[in-house]
């Protein structure tokens, strides 16, 4: 791991920036007087930097400001205004997100990191330097490598990970995929152990962003993970162990992060070959970061894709949602024949734009890996699912067994915003049950939710679900 520079306390470091970046017309940022460069999207402004000690952070938003709020609110920032200027204080790093009058088209997100020493001199060190724009293409990590990305370095390509061991990506630049045409994960790590994620902007992904798959003791640590193309998945560990995630910001159009087990990634109703639990996922832990799920998608999600025979020992803690623009803050949605058990939600602050709090659910679906192969989601042939012959499947399934949810518990779940919103607890049938769900301290503008009613929560073949003090 790489140390603190020896930097004076109160010192900002701007970052060098290619030609040929475009700034944003929307803001421009200043810390300590320090001009930082704003980059521009197709649905947000982005700044970052490095500093120690306290500084001034001074916005100059270019249109005009009513009612500008920073997120997440737990921080407590409330800036002060003189016209179209903002100012605040920032003593540690953080990521935060700036919004102006209920504009969620034109955000600014600002990441403010602790100062780094790059490694130089290291072979085991594939360097890319600040102020430089690599059209990499395909990025194969190898055992007990370091990519660095300085700050300031623009990286288009794909990073590609398989069997290996050891191996890091670090430093504050950005991994860009926002150029790319074609869909695909931006990286996958296949079979992997003992990875590293540490720092870096992942910018645009049209794909999943962040793919363990079959691997363990996958940690990722302050990274930024910023896009809004179709199915962008921000962290997506799959049947992997010893998962964590922690000191992140998420902004994506689909979800943030989704906990699954896809198994062999076969075709529908395809088993996993050999023995079935090597595809289990088992112990997840996504703590101390935030999120901002748009159009499509969740939140914190377990789901879609239960594959294997279990997924469990998963725990989300103390993270703040500070946009749901559309759907569920907090889901498990098993579509398959697995089970999934163990999962807490734990210290998590819900803000404003969320209307469905959580949703569990126990399906069958197109997505589900035993749906006949006309009605499958991955099927380019595929025919719609609905009509009579779809609900012909549809009942028989209803007959069968399908998967489980079982021992889920939300603690010290917090929920502002001006109105409730509902949740749902779904099992497929009587047969196929939601099972042994607790509630602890759910609060909504402070007050406590002591039941279903309360909750706005509607609760269908579900046993054992239960509000505790």
């Amino acid at each position: 791991m790489f140390g603190a520079a020896a930097i004076v306390r109160g010192e900002v470091i701007s970052y060098p920036i290619p030609t040929g970046i475009e700034a944003s017309p929307d803001y421009q940022v200043r810390a300590d007087q320090k001009n930082i460069f704003v980059y521009k999207t197709p649905v947000f402004s982005m700044a970052t930097f490095a500093f120690t000690g306290e500084v001034e952070v001074v916005l100059d938003v270019k249109r005009p400001v009513k009612h500008p709020v920073i997120r997440p609110l737990a921080l407590g920032i409330k800036p002060t205004m003189d016209g179209n200027t903002l100012r605040f204080h920032i003593s540690r790093p953080c990521h935060l997100a700036v919004e102006v009058d209920d504009d969620l088209h034109r955000p600014l997100f600002l990441f403010a990191n602790a100062p780094e020493v790059a490694p130089t001199g290291d072979p085991s060190v594939r360097y890319f330097a600040g102020g430089r724009i690599y059209d990499a293409g395909r990025i194969d990590l190898q055992n007990n490598e370091t990519l660095y990305l300085a700050g300031g370095a623009v990286v288009r390509g794909i990073i590609r990970a398989n069997n290996i061991s050891g191996a890091r990506i670090f430093g504050p630049g950005i991994l860009d995929a926002s150029t790319r045409a074609n869909q695909t994960k931006l990286v996958e790590l296949n079979g992997c152990k003992n990875i590293e994620i540490n720092g870096p902007i992942f910018l645009g992904s049209y794909g999943w962003t962040i793919v363990p798959h079959l691997s363990e003791d996958i940690h990722l640590r302050n990274v930024k993970i910023l896009s809004w193309r179709d199915n962008d998945d921000g962290f997506d560990p799959d049947s992997s162990r010893h998962v964590t995630a922690e000191d992140c910001f998420f902004r994506t159009k689909d979800d943030c992060i989704a906990v699954k087990a896809h198994g062999n990634l076969g075709v529908a109703g395809t088993p996993p070959q050999g023995d079935p639990n090597v595809f289990n996922t088992d112990d997840v832990r996504i703590s101390n970061s935030v999120f901002w799920s748009s159009e499509w998608g969740h939140a914190l999600t377990v789901g879609f894709a239960i594959r294997a025979p279990s997924v469990r020992n998963i725990v989300f803690k103390n993270c703040d949602i500070i946009k749901k623009e559309k759907g569920p803050a907090l889901s498990i949605d098993n579509h398959d024949l697995g089970s999934v058990e163990n999962v807490r939600f734990e210290d998590i602050r819900v803000e404003d734009g969320c209307d469905k709090l959580l949703a569990l659910k126990v399906a069958f679906s197109e997505y589900s890996a035993d749906c006949p192969l006309q009605y499958y989601r991955n099927n380019e042939k595929r025919l719609p699912a609905k009509g009579e012959d779809w609900l012909k499947v549809l009942n028989e399934k209803r007959s069968s067994k399908r998967g489980s949810i079982r021992q889920v518990v939300f603690q010290n779940i917090q929920i502002a915003g001006d109105r409730l919103p509902d949740a749902d607890i779904k099992g497929f049938s009587p047969a196929n049950e939601i099972n042994d769900v607790v509630f602890q301290n759910i609060t909504f503008q402070g007050k406590v939710l002591s039941t279903p009613a309360e909750a706005n929560l509607r609760i269908q073949n579900a046993t054992n679900v239960r509000f505790e003090k």
